[in-house]
């Protein structure tokens, strides 16, 4: 595999067998299993965790995910991180090939449709029995590896599959202390919803700001930024879906505005102006932008205000 390293082994089964299966054994690569697993459903106890569960029983009931009967099953993986998917491995199970026919493989960050709209690395045809299939995602980045079975009325049934693949680098971004917070400014371009889960993955939410002081804080950090910005910058504004007030995504009170009232259009998201100082603008929530986190609660909160799901956010990446 060169210098690619494992990310995650995980073991189901597809189907039970009156003859022992031909499973390659997890224990032969001596790596600790990393990411969690979810599904669409569960049928008898055959939880998505079983199938990252490393062992390979004769019978595969101890050891396999399976969902129930029903329209689109999915099994998602979430990785430790962001990861450059290199090549995936997927193991059959004697008299099983029917049983993987069609399946997606997506990888990718956004958990639009649960993750199923990611791009797809490869829909996975005819695995020979008892054997294993590779398949090339060339690199492909993601922190979410799904198997997505597009038809009606079925479920989903996984083999052992072996993920390889290298740390993704993180994308620029430069950070100053605020006020009991710290503030970074992120070079990757998202939509609203997707910067504001990414806050939430790698540091607290996006960025509130209450006063004056932390807007200068903002304004300088934006003024000293070392690469090319977008003309406006994500932060944690977001307007009622049934009015016209606005909220902070952290939970913090508005108490503190700047907006620009010039050719204000409609929009329940706000951001940041990057060229204007202490600029606010409404915002086509899907735009893709550079945007702003911060680290830790502030004035001693311990939770935040969420959004009421996190697998239907409003844009894709």
């Amino acid at each position: 595999m060169g210098s690619s390293r494992l990310i995650c082994s995980f073991i189901g089964v597809l189907i039970a067998l009156r003859e022992s299966p031909r499973c390659s054994a997890a224990s032969s690569i001596d790596v600790p299993l990393r990411g969690a697993a979810v599904q669409s459903s569960t049928y008898a106890g055959w939880s998505a965790g079983q199938a990252i569960d490393g062992s390979c029983s004769p019978d595969g009931k101890d050891s396999c995910s399976h969902t129930g009967e029903m329209d689109n099953p999915w099994w998602r993986l979430q990785l430790d991180g962001v990861y450059r998917v290199s090549v995936i491995e997927i193991t059959n199970r004697n008299i099983a090939r029917d049983r993987l026919d069609g399946v997606e493989i997506h990888i990718g960050n956004s958990l639009v449709n649960n993750g199923n709209d990611n791009p797809r690395c490869a829909i996975i045809h005819d695995v020979p029995d008892g054997l294993t299939q590779t398949v090339h995602c060339w690199g492909m980045e993601g922190m979410y590896v799904n198997f997505y079975k597009p038809f009606n009325t079925t479920y989903l049934m996984l083999c052992e599959v072996k993920v390889y693949g290298e740390l993704a680098p993180p994308p620029p971004s430069i950070s100053t202390p605020g006020v009991g917070m710290n503030v970074t400014l992120v070079g990757k371009r998202l939509c609203w919803s997707d910067a504001l889960f990414y806050c939430r993955d790698y540091h607290w939410d996006l960025l509130t700001l209450r006063g004056p002081v932390e807007q200068e804080i903002v304004d300088h950090l934006v003024a000293r930024a070392p690469f090319p910005l977008t003309s406006h910058l994500w932060v944690g504004l977001r307007r009622s879906i049934l009015g016209s007030s606005w909220f902070w995504m952290s939970g913090d009170p508005m108490d503190f505005t700047q907006w620009d009232e010039a050719s204000q259009e409609p929009s329940p998201c706000g951001g940041v102006s990057s060229t204007e100082r202490s600029t606010w603008r409404q915002r086509f929530c899907g735009e893709h932008l550079n945007f702003i986190c911060f680290t830790g609660p502030t004035g001693g909160k311990k939770e935040r205000f969420f959004s009421t799901t996190r697998v239907k956010p409003t844009c894709k990446n």
